[in-house]
């Protein structure tokens, strides 16, 4: 009998990690960490190392890496992503012990002790861990990203991790129209609305940008330093941007890495030319002058919970001429949500003045696109949401029923299992 077992994701947005079990042994797909209101890190389902014949981390996001390492605190199973994964993987997982060190059960050591069990994989690429043989796909969420097909005892089971079916300037659409799975588990983030069009998004990003800089002030984007600084940095090279812009946090040595792996980006040469042309941040004397004449400053962190982007929305709020653009999504409680939705600003609650504007820029599939995506496999029996919240859940769940006819839609919560 091969087993569902959802140790994280279920009915909330982070923290995956899904466990395909057959014969008494497992097959474990992410492994990721959500925070607490105090911004401590949460923990998956507990799993035991000697039980996994293997871990596939899908991508580099902390809410699909940041658990892995507590594996490896003795001896742990393979380690399986791609290059760009896994390389990016390291620097935050480094940050996240700098930071949150005192709240983990892992060090440096324990992350370089998965890094050092890596098996590289490629899209199209067939592998095998024991007796669980796995493929992966080009999925379409950020540079190095990939969905995954299990086969084992008969069963296949395609796990789209984050996925998404829309170019960007940095990736292409998932690759995954013919791919045959019995089972599909999808994430649900967006499973109750629809994005915007793309080239919308990036009109109206560009057309406000221009508008403050041209009055004289300077724009901050808050952004996630893997894929969504890069892609707004693009956006603003893809059309000669004039004036001065500056990168700052982690969003450089991301660049770094995506710049050394082109194959794995859209738009390499775009991408190329943010690193020759921006400005890179390189200290507190070009912090201190970065928003003092127009222009625009790409800063993490996306949510202004801490970072470089923390430093400039104090300096910049209070000046009307200024901007400050979110691109990212805003969790309740961090202090871009409190900007949105009541114009204040960090605990002592300072007005923000600066122009504020909000943009989707998602890089996850939304309601359309997964009946879109789901349409294109082939032998769907059954479909399980995971990586939502229950009301988009419940959404998606009815438009699956009627309008592809898959009786069999599950939404199972943390530690549920699913017999396959």
């Amino acid at each position: 009998m091969v087993r569902i077992r959802v140790l994280g994701s279920g009915r909330e947005v982070g923290r995956a990690a899904i466990l395909i079990e057959s014969g008494g042994r497992g097959l474990l797909l992410d492994y990721g960490v959500n925070f607490d209101e105090n911004d401590r890190p949460v923990f998956p389902g507990d799993v035991r190392p000697r039980d996994l014949d293997g871990l596939v981390l899908t991508h580099s996001h902390l809410d699909h890496i940041g658990a892995a390492p507590y594996l490896y605190v003795s001896q742990g199973p393979r380690v399986y992503g791609t290059r760009v994964t896994l390389h990016v993987s390291r620097l935050l997982l480094y940050d996240m012990i700098k930071l949150n060190g005192a709240y983990l059960p892992y060090d440096e050591r324990s992350v370089e002790d998965m890094l050092g069990t890596a098996e590289y994989i490629e899209y199209d690429g067939e592998y095998e861990a024991g007796q669980f043989a796995f493929k992966a796909f080009y999925s379409g969420h950020i540079p190095g990203s990939a969905a995954v097909v299990v086969e084992v005892d008969g069963r296949r089971i395609l796990y789209t991790s984050d996925v998404n079916v829309v170019e960007t300037k940095l990736v292409g659409p998932a690759r995954l129209d013919g791919v045959k799975a019995d089972v599909v588990i999808v994430e649900s983030t967006y499973g109750d609305s629809d994005h915007p069009p793309r080239k919308l998004s990036e009109e109206r990003f560009y057309n406000a940008v221009l508008e403050v800089v041209s009055q004289g002030g300077t724009v901050l984007v808050p952004a996630f330093s893997v894929s969504r600084g890069q892609e707004i940095a693009m956006i603003l090279a893809e059309r000669d941007f004039e004036y001065p812009v500056w990168l700052d946090g982690m969003i450089r040595q991301v660049a770094e890495i995506y710049a050394a792996n082109p194959r794995f980006i859209l738009n390499p040469g775009l991408l190329m030319k943010v690193m020759s042309e921006f400005r890179i941040v390189s200290g507190w004397q070009d912090r201190r002058r970065a928003f003092k004449k127009p222009g625009v400053i790409i800063a993490s962190a996306g949510m202004l919970k801490g970072g470089p982007s923390l430093y400039y929305a104090r300096k910049m709020a209070a000046n009307r001429k200024n901007g400050i653009f979110m691109v990212s999504y805003q969790a309740p409680g961090t202090p871009g949500r409190m900007i949105l939705e009541e114009g204040v600003f960090g605990e002592e609650r300072i007005p923000v003045l600066a122009r504020v504007e909000w943009f989707d820029f998602s890089s996850h599939i939304d309601q359309s696109g997964i009946i879109q995506l789901l349409k294109g496999i082939r032998g769907v029996e059954k479909v399980v949401l995971v990586h939502g919240d229950p009301q988009a859940q419940e959404a998606l769940k009815a438009r699956i029923q009627g309008e592809l006819g898959i009786s069999e839609v599950e939404t199972p919560g943390n530690l549920d299992v699913i017999e396959v």
